[in-house]
């Protein structure tokens, strides 16, 4: 489909691909008038006729048309539904949440031969083998790259060899894609993200933070200072140059704005005591108290589980760790049982929309297992018992209060793997939805508080999630009962 093309001008040229005439297509789904199908053709109708339309002439022509130019004519007319900015939002957030990590193979071209191609994750790896680096990066944002930058320079920013500064596009068509494109990256405490803001950058300045490109000073155990520029001139290549000595022109450019530019700030790192697990939990307990509470993961949340059966789980794990209940670790239980209750009584209680969206498949296994996709590291599995309890409990729940809805998403649908959730008002939560909650590894964790952000992604759960890719409610009770017996 071409770019923000019209339903009516995709049909036109789908029909015209397909040897078929306007009165054909007509008479195939038995429109009385043959001027409606040319109202839809010229853009003069409304989704739901053009909808009606496209049911039937599948219902007619079915597989007797590829399945790419059905594709096509859907993606049209979800551009006509929501407009193209929502759109190009909506398939950023369903690849987020349902794509694995897909492999891009980026190469770049030397500049003085472009015969010297090799790969980018190559060239990377030699840069963070034994050097420091200051990497600064514009314009790009996918995330493929992101991952490709994780793999390659974890070991050498984690050992406090490189620092990486990104500058993110916000301007509202495009904040959506580059958000997520950068969340692998996001949580890393040698990477910073920060905002082009139009109010701050003048015109010059914005045009170069755009430009997709990646600079790279590295410093040598040699002494030697090699300048490195990428620029990317299109969706895989890179053109790189490099220069002898510390100093370029473009970056004491870029840099005179990286204390003025926003900082993209990741929830606080976990770290790694307990009590550093008690400030985090409370945090949470403070985005969720008596708001909007829109999510997605692939299994049970923390807070709608009683207390009782979570204080189990984790105590009984600590003695099979080997974990002594001594004094001190009572005292935080004592914390964290406090926290969990207001945090699960909010969840049940309060009188303000929550919809929790879960995959089945994901909560099949969490009743097989008894162990969810984000099952902290130090807790047991829970029992057959409590598991069919705390299924009982979701279900009892969605009965009693009007405000709480559990929602599944349809067997059609991939499995998922994010997490993301809209406080309202405070932001969107974006993670890793497998987690575990282990205090010493990697938590990719980040609140997204930018209004166009917040917007986009109700405008997601509500108008394309809720609307087409759930079950029923009387679907999702049946379900949930099922489960109990699982």
């Amino acid at each position: 489909m071409k770019k923000h093309e019209t339903f009516g001008g995709c049909l036109q040229r789908v029909l015209a691909e397909a040897g078929m005439s306007a009165s054909e297509a007509a008479r195939l789904v038995c429109f009385r008038s043959r001027n409606s199908i040319f109202r839809i053709l010229s853009d003069d109708t409304s989704c739901e006729i053009d909808g009606r339309f496209l049911s039937a002439l599948k219902e007619a022509v079915g597989d007797a048309w590829p399945a790419e130019r059905w594709k096509t004519l859907d993606e049209a007319l979800a551009v006509k539904r929501v407009g193209p900015e929502q759109h190009l939002s909506n398939s950023a957030f369903f690849r987020v949440l349902h794509s694995p990590e897909l492999e891009t193979e980026y190469l770049v071209h030397s500049h003085n031969t472009m015969e010297d191609i090799r790969p980018l994750q190559q060239l990377l790896t030699e840069l963070t083998a034994d050097s420091r680096l200051e990497m600064i990066i514009t314009g790009s944002c996918a995330a493929e790259l992101s991952r490709l930058l994780t793999r390659c320079c974890t070991a050498a920013g984690d050992e406090g060899r490189l620092t990486i500064r990104q500058y993110i596009d916000i301007d509202e068509a495009v904040a959506v894609q580059s958000i997520l494109g950068i969340l692998p990256l996001i949580s890393k405490p040698w990477y910073n993200a920060r905002m082009v803001d139009d109010n701050i950058c003048p015109e010059e300045t914005k045009a170069l933070l755009r430009v997709s490109a990646i600079y790279i000073l590295q410093e040598k155990r040699s002494g030697q200072d090699v300048m490195h520029q990428l620029i990317r001139y299109d969706g895989q290549h890179y053109l790189h140059k490099t220069w002898e000595g510390r100093y370029h022109h473009i970056l004491p450019m870029i840099d005179r704005w990286r204390y003025q530019l926003e900082l993209l700030k990741p929830m606080p790192e976990l770290g790694g005591s307990a009590e550093d697990f008690a400030a985090y939990t409370a945090r949470y307990q403070q985005l969720e108290h008596d708001c909007t509470i829109l999510s997605i993961k692939p299994d049970i949340h923390f807070n709608c589980i009683r207390r009782e059966q979570l204080e189990n789980a984790i105590m009984e794990g600590f003695a099979q760790a080997g974990i002594a209940a001594e004094p001190e670790l009572v005292s935080l239980m004592d914390q964290l049982i406090a926290i969990h209750e207001a945090r699960y009584q909010n969840m049940a209680a309060k009188h303000r929309p929550t919809h929790l969206v879960y995959s089945l498949e994901a909560m099949e296994r969490f009743m097989r297992t008894g162990v969810q996709s984000d099952h902290f590291f130090l807790q047991r599995a829970y029992t057959v018992e409590e598991r069919r309890a705390i299924i009982g409990d979701l279900r009892q729940t969605m009965l009693e209060n009007p405000y709480f809805n559990v929602h599944f998403l349809k067997k059609d649908m991939p499995e998922l793997y994010y997490e993301m959730t809209c406080y309202e008002g405070k932001g969107v939560l974006l993670l890793d939805a497998f987690t575990g909650y282990a205090l010493h590894d990697d938590h990719s964790e980040a609140l997204i508080t930018l209004p166009a952000f917040m917007q986009r992604f109700r405008s997601f759960f509500h108008d394309e999630l809720l609307q087409k890719h759930v079950m029923s409610r009387t679907e999702t009770l049946a379900v949930l009962e099922q489960l109990m017996c699982v």
